[in-house]
């Protein structure tokens, strides 16, 4: 086979030269030439340049390849796919194929590209397990799901890692073949016993009893194998096992005390009516990491308890911090609305409007009027909800959802 690599570095003198390409020049210099065009998107000179030295030398694939190259960046497409295969005759070589068929992909020539790819696997058959994943993912494409499956298989002969196993292991799980694709599963874990997606996989497949199992078996010599609470936490709250769960989330927390943990577990216990065990993570997450999100967790539930005044001091310090989407300061103005009435919601937000650009405290004030009369029946708050939009309008004139609000309140 011939090699892709160009051997002289010096062009004969006998060979006739476009005027560009000067007998001393070697090929790094021309290769250099070429690219330099190409960074600046001059695409036809550097065309030109390995048009020229094929010229010279029309049995050098390597040429022929980067001429493609330089042609599909031209979207010239039959020229591109002409030129790769010029080169195949020359050297049929598995990186041109390579080449040739992720170019094919490209212009959406699906079958034309499997083709390529098959090329390039024949040639060699034990090379990297790239050629095999891009052939499966356009047998995928055309739905061939089982031949690809055959070269799923083949991945994993070539490279037995966790990845190959659970990809091959979820395809079959498609398939509907549940026995094989949880055995491939089994497998990942062996080889990699904190895989993320096996534990997903086989929690999805197995029978709840089935999966904690797995989980407390990976668990054993590794106490903090945070993979395992996090599967167990999710999946137990999956299949309704909630006790299961705030334990999981509990012990996950020891080993990993970030924001977004504390947050699920509050979420979790807000569910089964413990709001000041949620309120205390929550105020832990806000500790760890203080962001508009994770206040608009904690001003909500002071909201659900009757503790306004804190929720509302938590808006305005969001406000100071210029945080931007607000939500904290969103999810305590109906609240605040049902306990003291919309005039005291503007009275609230006077003293900060030069804090909250304009567009924002409209949006505020549209969510509001929204859930006013979503949450509440009758023509008061029919007539309360407009007059929310109408101030929304005040404040941001140009807002069309609050024109076609109005408008369909109107309407009705």
């Amino acid at each position: 086979m011939r090699s892709l690599k160009i051997l002289p570095l010096v062009l004969s003198l006998g060979l006739a030269l476009a005027p560009q390409i000067s007998v001393a020049q070697t090929v790094e210099e021309l290769e250099q030439k070429a690219t330099s065009a190409e960074e600046v998107k001059n695409y036809e000179e550097a065309a030109n340049i390995w048009r020229s030295f094929i010229q010279r030398d029309a049995k050098n694939s390597y040429a022929y390849v980067k001429l493609a190259d330089v042609l599909s960046s031209q979207g010239k497409i039959a020229e591109t796919i002409a030129t790769y295969r010029q080169a195949l005759q020359l050297t049929p070589d598995s990186a041109i194929y390579l080449k040739l068929g992720n170019f094919l992909v490209e212009k959406g020539q699906t079958t034309e590209a499997i083709a390529a790819f098959r090329q390039a696997i024949k040639l060699k058959p034990n090379s990297n397990t790239y050629y095999y994943y891009t052939l499966a993912s356009q047998l995928m494409e055309l739905g061939n799901t089982k031949e690809a499956l055959l070269v799923y298989r083949q991945i994993v002969k070539l490279e037995p890692d966790a990845d190959s196993y659970n990809i091959l292991g979820n395809l079959l799980r498609k398939l509907g073949q549940r026995e094989e694709a949880i055995a491939a599963h089994r497998e990942a874990l062996k080889i990699d016993p904190k895989s993320y997606l096996a534990y997903h996989y086989l929690g999805e497949m197995l029978e709840y009893q089935e999966a904690v199992a797995i989980y407390r078996q990976a668990s054993k010599n590794d106490s903090k194998n945070e993979v395992y609470y996090e599967r167990l936490g999710s999946l137990s709250l999956q299949r309704g096992f909630v006790k299961e769960a705030i334990a999981a989330y509990r012990q996950l927390i020891k080993i990993k005390p970030e924001a977004s943990k504390y947050v699920e577990l509050g979420d979790v216990l807000m569910t089964q009516k413990k709001p000041e065990e949620a309120i205390a993570l929550y105020r832990q997450a806000v500790a760890t990491k203080p962001t508009d999100d994770y206040y608009s967790k904690l001003s909500q539930a002071l909201a659900q308890q009757d503790k306004l005044d804190e929720a509302l001091a938590i808006c305005q310090n969001v406000v100071k911090t210029g945080e931007g989407s607000y939500e904290t300061c969103s999810n305590i103005n109906l609240p605040l609305y049902k306990q003291k009435g919309f005039p005291a919601v503007m009275a609230f937000y006077q003293p900060l409007a030069n804090m909250i650009p304009r567009r924002k405290m409209a949006e505020l004030y549209i969510k509001l009027g929204t859930e006013i009369f979503y949450s509440e029946s009758g023509d008061d708050s029919k007539q309360e909800a407009e007059a929310v939009f109408r101030e929304a309008l005040k404040i941001d004139p140009e807002n069309t959802d609050a024109q076609s609000t109005i408008k369909e309140l109107l309407t009705d």
